[in-house]
């Protein structure tokens, strides 16, 4: 159920606003950024160091992950990249208030490369999915992320083509921009 004080963020501009300032403004609240940390063993190869102490044992090692995620229910649910979350021994999502919380993660599909997150939060600012069945050649589009382990960043690009099959996500359907 959705709380009363959540801020649903509409993607309809206002008369006079510019497009794309309106719907920056109101998505970037509802991105959030994903961190992970996943313990892996590594055997440490440096010839140098076993010629003079021995093979050297295998090291469990700390790897950190980053990506984005898209709150999409105002009690803490959120949607992100499998390929972010995989594996991971931890996932933290920063919102863009800079407030940390711990996830779960709920549920994953790496056939499409799609994960769902949940976080002890509300009255959260969400997105809602559009209609993909909608969007046209040629229409602009937003994206809105945190690339490299940075803070918002904000693009635009155009619809180039629909429906395409790369054959490397099990014959998927995407929208390319």
């Amino acid at each position: 159920m959705i709380e009363e004080n959540a801020r649903y963020t509409s993607m309809v501009p206002q008369s006079g606003v510019n497009d794309f300032i309106f719907a920056a403004e109101q998505t970037v609240h509802a991105v959030v950024h994903v961190k992970t940390k996943t313990t892996v063993s590594s055997s440490y190869s440096n010839p140098l160091y076993e010629f003079f102490y021995g093979p050297g044992a295998s090291q469990p090692r700390e790897v950190r992950g980053f990506g984005s995620g898209v709150i999409v229910t105002a009690d803490g649910y959120i949607v992100t990249n499998n390929h972010v979350i995989e594996e991971a021994d931890e996932v933290d999502v920063t919102l863009n208030d800079k407030r940390t919380f711990a996830a779960e993660i709920v549920g994953r599909d790496p056939s499409t490369d799609i994960a769902v997150l949940k976080i002890k939060a509300t009255g959260l600012p969400y997105i809602r999915f559009g209609n993909s069945d909608a969007i046209r050649l040629g229409e602009w589009v937003l994206a809105v992320g945190n690339p490299f382990n940075l803070t918002s960043t904000v693009t635009a690009g155009i619809v180039s083509a629909r429906g395409r099959s790369l054959n490397l996500l099990d014959n998927q359907y995407r929208i390319e921009s």
